[in-house]
Formats: structure tokens, sequence, C-alpha cells
């Protein structure tokens, strides 16, 4: 009876350490991934490209001649706004790496309300802003003095 017992408690212990090992490889997959992600987006017109690297960090912008055309404020704007698509994209894939190691767990919902409520506030301080005492004209170079990125 011992003897029956005992190889129960070596069966039991060997399915952990197999377990163990399949969480530990998932996760090494889940962190390479995450290592090597970049995040990309381009504005709709095609006049800002952006990659982020992994955090977040802002790895390439390029601006087509076209958005050199649009003015400082709408290029801020674009550039934002890319940006944003752009940590939209990274959030989607930094979910993807982590579903095989999470699962439909309570540690995945709270990664991805995380991840949510992170993009709402960046959307929100990213929100276009009206000048006080006047609308959008959208000409924004006339504080500077004319069309400084506009060539002639």
């Amino acid at each position: 009876m011992a003897s029956d017992d005992l190889k129960a408690a070596e069966e039991r212990l060997a399915g952990y350490a197999t377990r163990v090992q399949e969480i530990q490889q998932r996760a090494e997959r889940s962190q390479e991934q995450i290592k090597t992600l970049r995040a990309r987006a381009e504005s709709p017109d095609g006049a800002v490209r952006v990659v982020l690297a992994p955090g977040g960090r802002l790895e390439d912008l390029t601006l087509s001649p076209q958005a050199l055309r649009l003015g400082h404020d709408r290029l801020a704007a674009a550039i934002k706004q890319t940006v944003q698509a752009a940590h939209a994209d990274a959030a989607r894939q930094t979910q993807a790496a982590l579903q095989p190691l999470l699962g439909q767990s309570a540690a995945m919902e709270f990664l991805a309300e995380q991840l949510d409520t992170g993009l709402a506030e960046e959307q929100a301080e990213n929100a276009p802003r009206r000048r006080a005492g006047g609308g959008d004209s959208g000409d924004e170079d006339g504080e500077f003095g004319g069309p400084f990125l506009r060539r002639s």
C-alpha cells in the first residue's frame, strides 16, 4: 500500500514538473516576442509613419513631403494620432504575446483593462484642443508669421 502511495506521489510530482516546464517555455516565448515587438502605424493620408520599439520608445518617424504642407498644428496632431495608433498596435501585440502564457485568466483581464485604460487616457490627452478666442482656422502657421514649413 505504501509503495502505491509513493508511486502516485511520484507521478503527481512528475506531472507538476512537466507543467512547470511547459509554462517556462511559454514564458520564454512570450518574453522573446515582447523583446522583438515593433509597433507600426501610418496616418490615414500617409504623411506620417512611426515605428515603436518595446517599451513605447520611438524608433522611427518618417514624414512624407506632404507632411510639410500640413502646418505645424495639423502635423503635430497627425504625429500624435499616429503614435497613438502605434501604441494601440503595441498593446494588441503584447496581449497576443501573453495570451498563451496567461490564457483567459484574471491576470489577462487585468492586463487588458490596464492597456485599455492607458490607451483611453492617451486619447483624452491627445484630443484636439481649440484655441482660446477662436476656432480652428485650418491655417495653423499664422502665429509664426507665415508658412515656415511650406515650400513656395
